[in-house]
């Protein structure tokens, strides 16, 4: 099924997690040109560029993904670093402080804010972050 949009989205990511970048970016941009509504493809798109130090690709990419998927905490997150590896921390701040509202168990986004809050010199409120990350990851 070569028209099949979730298929090649499915093959992006194995090319991803081998750190075949490149490859990975061919399915997601077929399965985007099939499917312009898969928001898990510009996810993982916007997952591929972050990786490739392409942060403002990046960026566009969960965007869009959020447009579609409003409530979405990994997109969210995932945004929120790329901001954070340009120094934008207040918007990576107010994405995780987002994500962390609509998945409140979510270690990722904690320890992700607190290495945001780090940078801008707020080591008491990384300091929190990373106890509730660490408790959260006890659970689990």
């Amino acid at each position: 099924k070569p028209d099949y949009a979730e298929l090649l989205n499915n093959r992006g990511v194995a090319y991803d997690n081998l750190g075949r970048y490149d490859e990975a970016i061919a399915d997601y941009n077929r399965a985007i040109d099939l499917k312009p509504d898969l928001a898990d493809a510009l996810n993982n798109r916007g997952i591929s560029y972050k990786n490739l130090g392409r942060y403002n690709e990046a960026i566009a990419d969960y965007n869009r993904a959020i447009e579609l998927k409003p409530d979405d905490a990994e997109v969210l997150n995932n945004r929120g670093i790329a901001y954070g590896n340009l120094g934008r921390y207040d918007e990576a701040i107010a994405d995780f402080n987002r994500a962390i509202e609509l998945k409140p168990d979510y270690a990722e986004a904690y320890r992700n804010r607190a290495s945001a809050y780090r940078a801008i010199g707020k080591p008491g409120k990384a300091k929190a972050d990373e106890a509730r990350a660490d408790e959260l990851e006890k659970k689990s």
